[in-house]
C-alpha cells in the first residue's frame, strides 16, 4: 500500500468528520501562506524610509517624498504618503490623517486571520463530534455482533479517536499561526505608529521653518 493509498485508508477510518478537518487544515494553510507572501512583501526598514523622506522635508521637497514613498513597496510609504499630502496643514491634521491611514492599514494586517482563530477554536469539537459518532458506531456494531470482547471494544474506541487526534492537531498549528501572526501585527503595527509619529513631528518643524532634528530621521548609534 502507498502512502496516496494509506492516506485514503486513514481518512475513511475517521469517517466524514475527517473531511471537514481536511478542508479546515487547507484553509490554515492557504491563509498561513497568504500573510507569510504579505509580510514578505512590507517595506522592511522604516529608518532608512524615514531617512530619505526626512531628507527631501529638509530640503522643502515635499513632492519629492511624496514621490518616494509612491514608489516603495509596503503599506508604511502609503500611510507616509497620506499625511505628507496635507504636510501644509496643522500638526493636528496631519496626525488625525496618519491615524486614519493607519487604522485602515490595520484592517489590511488582520484580513484573514479570524478565520484561522474561528478554526482554532472549532477544530477539537469538530473531531470530538466524529470521536462521539465513532464510539456510537462501535456499540452498535458490539451490539449486532453480541460480542464485547476487549479487543472489539478496543479497536472501535482506537478508530472513534482518530477524529479527536486530528481536530486537536488542526487547532495546535492554527492557534501557533495565529498567535504569530498576532504578535508580527502588533509589533508592525507599533512600528508604523511611531513612524507616522516621527513624520508628524518632522512636518511640523518644517512648516513652522524651524530646523528639522536629524535624529528624527537618522538611526542613532548604539552604545
Amino acid at each position: 500500500m502507498n502512502l496516496f493509498e494509506q492516506f485514503f485508508a486513514f481518512m475513511r477510518q475517521g469517517g466524514f468528520d475527517m473531511w471537514i478537518l481536511l478542508l479546515l487544515s487547507i484553509i490554515t494553510v492557504a491563509i498561513v501562506i497568504e500573510r507569510y507572501v504579505f509580510f514578505a512583501r512590507q517595506h522592511g526598514d522604516s529608518t532608512a524610509l524615514l531617512k530619505q523622506i526626512g531628507q527631501r522635508i529638509a530640503t522643502n521637497d515635499i513632492k519629492g517624498a511624496i514621490d518616494y514613498c509612491n514608489k516603495s513597496r509596503g503599506m508604511l510609504p502609503k500611510v507616509l504618503a497620506f499625511g505628507l499630502q496635507r504636510g501644509e496643514k496643522s500638526r493636528a491634521d496631519i496626525t488625525d490623517a496618519l491615524s486614519i491611514a493607519l487604522l485602515e492599514q490595520l484592517n489590511t494586517l488582520e484580513a484573514n486571520l479570524p478565520a484561522v482563530g474561528t478554526i482554532a477554536v472549532i477544530a477539537p469539537f469538530v473531531g470530538l463530534f466524529g470521536t462521539v459518532l465513532g464510539i456510537i458506531r462501535a456499540f452498535q456494531d458490539i451490539a449486532l455482533k453480541g460480542n464485547a470482547s476487549p479487543a472489539v471494544v478496543s479497536a472501535g474506541v482506537a478508530e472513534a479517536l482518530i477524529t479527536t487526534a486530528a481536530g486537536l492537531a488542526v487547532a495546535v498549528v492554527a492557534v501557533i499561526f495565529f498567535n504569530y501572526y498576532k504578535a508580527r501585527i502588533k509589533a508592525f503595527n507599533q512600528e508604523m505608529i511611531v513612524a507616522a509619529n516621527k513624520l508628524a513631528e518632522m512636518l511640523h518643524f518644517h512648516n513652522t521653518g524651524a530646523a528639522i532634528p536629524t535624529e528624527l530621521y537618522t538611526p542613532q548609534a548604539r552604545n
